[in-house]
């Protein structure tokens, strides 16, 4: 699979119109690559890397808000799982955009939520979530780029709305994505995703990249399985004209899985292409193929004989499987005055949730944002994820998202904001189907000249 990537800050402020050329953009670095998006580094699209530089920006909001589908851990006299519905309140706070310099580009978007719940006091506490990138032109043709996404969090409600619906104006991260949208047992994550990747510009058509990512998950439940990784990756591409560029991929990814013994090897390599199809349009394109090498230690009983001879009744067994499967990834972003529009898809090999480990993952997304009025902001997006397990025996998972939110500018920096969700999951054949709904309301604070924006 292709490497993953870091996924630039979603800044406060409104699109500031439509992109420069290709090859030319006001948020790279002089003499970096300025053409359409390369999935395989973790590109944000070009058509959003254009115009006005966001600055950083800090924002408060204290909202009132209503949760359906909340508990799960009382069962009752039929063995299925019991929900509750709960009111509260939420502090959020954080800070977002982003900082140029004259070879550096910093994109940071940072976001802590404190929720206190009338009934539900499991669900109380402090979430945090952080997307932060930083890109230096090291020399005239050499560039390096450092990442870190990270998440402490009981559910996907906790991260901006961009957070799900990674096809937006950030780089898509599928291994980030199926640790922090598929939380299964809604109890505190903890996952990290921390990019280094050297990008050297041959010539202004050929460019080579080599990377290096590190991966950390765990889970606040002891049912569940805590995946240490990496990712190794480099690709070559090149330009076959201002608009569009062909790359070939090689990776190499490992995950080990603590609270079991066995881990997972996977070669990938494949082959991209992306395009900017006018001044506004632009689609990206890869696909290859996964070589995934499983070890794991497999339970064993004895024959009763045989275990009165050797004292043990159970033995571990090495059980080692190979096999090979597709991935692929297809993004389309419109960029207008005010807003955007993207859709994106994907399959690929990750190192699971929690309840998982190797996992096939496929993710489906649409996400829009509108800021065309100085008062106004609106932002809209839907998807679905599906998990299957490949050395476990369980049911494939099926998840469901949509979320809808506003930021109205009341006055001086002050915003009403309102949100909704809703999100399905269910695994096959276990009894697993929880449905919750979401819905908060409330006001927010930034120094900025447009209203908050909860993307």
């Amino acid at each position: 699979m292709g490497a993953p990537g870091w996924t630039p800050a979603r800044a406060q402020d409104a699109p500031a119109g439509a992109a420069q050329g290709a090859g030319e953009t006001a948020q790279t670095p002089a003499s970096a690559y300025g053409g359409p998006s390369i999935l395989s580094r973790g590109n944000a699209p070009s058509v959003m890397r254009g115009g006005e530089t966001a600055r950083l920006v800090p924002f408060l909001s204290a909202t009132g808000s209503y949760d359906s589908g909340m508990g799960g851990t009382t069962v009752n006299p039929q063995g299925q799982s019991v929900y509750a519905d709960s009111y509260g309140v939420e502090g959020d706070f954080g800070i977002t955009g982003a900082h140029t310099w004259e070879h550096s580009v910093l994109d940071l978007a940072y976001r802590g939520v404190y929720r206190d719940y009338t009934n539900e006091g499991s669900y109380n506490g402090l979430d945090n979530s952080l997307d932060i990138g930083f890109h230096h032109q090291l020399t005239s043709r050499l560039g390096i780029v450092l990442g870190e996404d990270f998440a402490r969090t009981r559910s996907s409600f906790s991260l901006p709305m961009a957070g799900l619906y990674e096809s937006g104006t950030g780089g898509f991260n599928p291994i980030y994505n199926a640790l922090t949208a598929e939380n299964v047992l809604a109890t505190p994550t903890l996952a990290s995703v921390s990019d280094v990747r050297l990008v050297y510009q041959h010539t202004a058509r050929l460019s080579v990249s080599v990377g290096a990512t590190g991966i950390v998950s765990r889970q606040h439940a002891q049912e569940t399985l805590g995946v240490n990784g990496y990712v190794a990756s480099a690709d070559v591409a090149y330009r076959l004209s201002r608009y569009q560029t062909i790359d070939f991929n090689y990776s190499y990814s490992h995950f080990g899985y603590l609270g079991q013994l066995g881990d997972t090897g996977i070669h990938g390599a494949g082959i991209g292409y992306s395009a900017r199809l006018g001044r506004y349009w632009e689609a990206s394109l890869s696909g290859g193929a996964s070589r995934v090498e499983s070890l794991r230690s497999v339970a064993v009983t004895l024959d009763p004989v045989l275990a009165q001879l050797l004292g043990e009744s159970v033995v571990f067994a090495q059980s080692r499987s190979v096999f090979y499967t597709p991935y692929g990834a297809a993004h389309l972003t419109r960029s207008f005055r005010h807003s955007f529009w993207s859709a994106g898809y994907n399959r690929s090999v990750v190192s699971g949730n929690g309840l998982y480990t190797t996992s096939n993952y496929e993710a489906a997304d649409t996400s829009y944002f509108y800021g065309g009025l100085r008062r106004l902001s609106l932002q809209a997006g839907a998807g679905f994820g599906r998990t299957s397990a490949i050395t476990q025996s369980l049911g494939r998972s099926l998840s469901y998202h949509a979320s809808a939110g506003f930021g109205f500018g009341i006055t001086k920096g002050f915003s009403l904001v309102g949100r909704i969700d809703g999100y399905r999951y269910s695994v096959a054949g276990s009894g697993l189907d929880r449905t919750t709904y979401r819905a908060g309301m409330g006001i927010a604070w930034n120094p900025g000249q447009y209203p908050v924006a909860l993307w």
